[in-house]
């Protein structure tokens, strides 16, 4: 096998186990911090434990980028191997993990270590894997599926509809300008991934069906040809996703629709309330 290529991402990504497996994405773990307490993403600390802790208690969780030294263990045996690594990250606008797996690219003195920023988060790096896993069983080389992906990445859409900002502003995500009036009179703010990977406050809309709506009209207003594009919806413990789910197969009858629980990266972030669209 000629094509051998092996794709990475962090734990900010949210991937559905089903499609870890099938594309055998290697998961390099962020860490979530409570208090004095410093978990790794999904090894010391589970989805439901994050959960249950970020409800239950009074600490405000915050997060810890990967380190390079994590990325070159990671990535060195598959080097050894004779793979070519391609990373997908979380955005390099949000956190500094992304420069850190370039940094272990020039660790590690290779030229088979390619690096790509979704400049998005979450399901909008899951989504850019979904494509280069298909691309490689397929057997596209390296620089074909770079191709795909920032074609692909130029149509991105991440909107999330969130009952308060308060964790964005305390993770440095928002500014108190931005956030000024979410959570008054019932209002809904709309949070957007921006094109070039940041994060911007959107529409304050009255009501969570009325910002759902919102973001579905949005959505359906781009170029986009949802018969061949996935979309991912994402949302919070305790929150019910199946009429967003329906309504947006319904307005915008995608290719398919990934539904996926919040991790506790986009967690933190985001807060205890939310859902949110990707393509």
């Amino acid at each position: 096998m000629t094509n051998k290529i092996k794709l990475f991402t962090d734990s900010a990504a949210d991937v559905p186990l089903n499609y870890r497996e099938k594309y055998q994405i290697d998961v390099v773990p962020l860490s979530i911090i409570f208090g004095e307490t410093e978990f790794i993403d999904q090894v010391t600390l589970s989805i439901a434990e994050f959960w249950d802790r970020l409800i239950n208690s009074d600490e405000l969780p915050s997060t810890n980028q990967v380190n390079p030294h994590q990325f070159a263990e990671a990535f060195k045996p598959y080097l050894d191997d004779g793979y070519t690594i391609l990373y997908v990250g979380l955005s390099a606008a949000l956190s500094g993990t992304f420069q850190s797996a370039n940094i272990a690219k020039q660790m590690l003195e290779t030229e088979n270590i390619y690096t790509f920023d979704s400049k998005s988060a979450s399901l909008g790096e899951t989504l850019l894997l979904i494509t280069a896993g298909e691309m490689i069983e397929k057997g596209h080389n390296i620089e074909e599926i770079m191709v795909a992906l920032e074609e692909q990445r130029s149509t991105s859409f991440g909107n999330i509809t969130v009952d308060s900002l308060d964790h964005l502003v305390r993770g440095g995500r928002l500014s108190k300008a931005q956030a000024v009036v979410g959570g008054m009179l019932n209002i809904k703010p709309l949070i957007i991934v921006n094109p070039d990977g940041t994060i911007g406050a959107g529409e304050k809309i009255r009501s969570t069906k009325k910002a759902l709506q919102t973001i579905v009209a949005k959505a359906k207003n781009t170029a986009v040809d949802f018969s061949k594009r996935r979309v991912g919806v994402l949302y919070t413990h305790g929150t019910d996703p199946k009429e967003f789910v329906q309504l947006v197969k319904t307005e915008l009858q995608p290719l398919e629709i990934l539904e996926t629980l919040i991790g506790p990266v986009a967690g933190t972030h985001v807060g205890p309330s939310g859902v949110a669209l990707f393509f």
